[in-house]
């Protein structure tokens, strides 16, 4: 019989068919949606422990997911059954996925709550966790997204390839202010993840490399676009909005996404406005809140 904490380098098919059911309880209980990274949880490297299942009487009950881009952070999403809260079993939950980021020497914990969620802005309060920013969730709606502009001939996408590491390092550091250290590692990341893409935006004939956009690609045919950055001294003239539509274009027809998700900074306002010309509508927001290990 399954009892309390169980920590896992990798899920089973059915332990994400009951993280998938309590995330559906929870999320019909508060009326939220919580950020889990599917796509993620599905494939995780083997031998590193990144999910921490919490088991009354062989029932899921509660869970923790660490989502590690950068040496230096981790991110954490997670939940407790609505009849089991109050029992400190989401704090336990913590404390051991604290002890494994020491031991990994990783220094900052991000918390990610969905902003409907007052239970979870009470107890990362009650830790000791500093809120630091927010973002939108954005859905692409189908019946405004052919306002979309027909691209043209000038800018066109191509598959990253390793060859393309130090390309993708400056357009990230140039696009997020991100250390170069950093940008290396979550490049190198996102090259070789399985259910990862990543394209060029290159400009005219001489396709000149101009900017960069991800996606990640779930097992149930959804995607969520990331890393989407022109370089500076290319924006405002279009670009941005030709990139995301032959995107959008592209996780449709060649991998048949049928529904296609973004997030973006709450002051990001000049991407909020393209996002929304384009067709993607708000549908909830993310408060991050930051936790040094001591």
């Amino acid at each position: 019989m399954k009892q309390g904490i169980h920590t896992k380098a990798g899920l089973s098919t059915q332990e994400l068919d009951e993280v998938r059911e309590l995330w559906h309880i929870c999320n019909d209980y508060e009326h939220i949606n919580i950020k889990l990274n599917w796509g993620t949880l599905s494939s995780r490297p083997a031998g590193v422990t990144n999910d921490f299942l919490y088991y009354e009487n062989d029932r899921l009950i509660g869970f923790l997911a660490i989502y590690c881009f950068l040496s230096t952070e981790v991110e954490i999403s997670g939940m407790v059954h609505p009849e089991a809260r109050r029992q400190g079993i989401f704090n336990r939950l913590v404390q051991t996925a604290k002890a494994e980021c020491r031991r990994r020497t990783v220094p900052k914990l991000i918390f990610i709550n969905e902003r409907g969620s007052a239970s979870g802005k009470a107890f990362l309060t009650n830790l000791g966790a500093r809120y630091s920013f927010s973002e939108y969730v954005m859905e692409l709606q189908e019946q405004e997204a052919g306002i979309l502009p027909v691209s043209g001939d000038e800018v066109r996408l191509r598959p990253a390839v390793r060859d393309d590491l130090e390309l993708l390092v400056k357009l990230n550091t140039s696009g997020f202010a991100m250390p170069e250290e950093d940008a290396r590692e979550y490049v190198i990341q996102t090259l070789d993840g399985e259910k990862e893409r990543t394209w060029i935006a290159e400009l005219g004939e001489d396709r000149l490399p101009v900017g960069k956009i991800g996606a990640m690609i779930e097992a149930d045919n959804r995607g969520l676009i990331y890393g989407f950055c022109i370089s500076p001294e290319y924006r405002g003239q279009g670009i941005g909005r030709t990139v995301l539509q032959q995107t959008v274009i592209d996780l449709k027809e060649r991998y048949q996404v049928h529904q296609i998700k973004l997030e973006v900074a709450v002051e990001n306002e000049k991407a909020l406005g393209l996002y929304q010309s384009c067709g993607f509508r708000t549908q909830n927001a993310n408060d991050y809140y930051e936790l040094l290990i001591v």
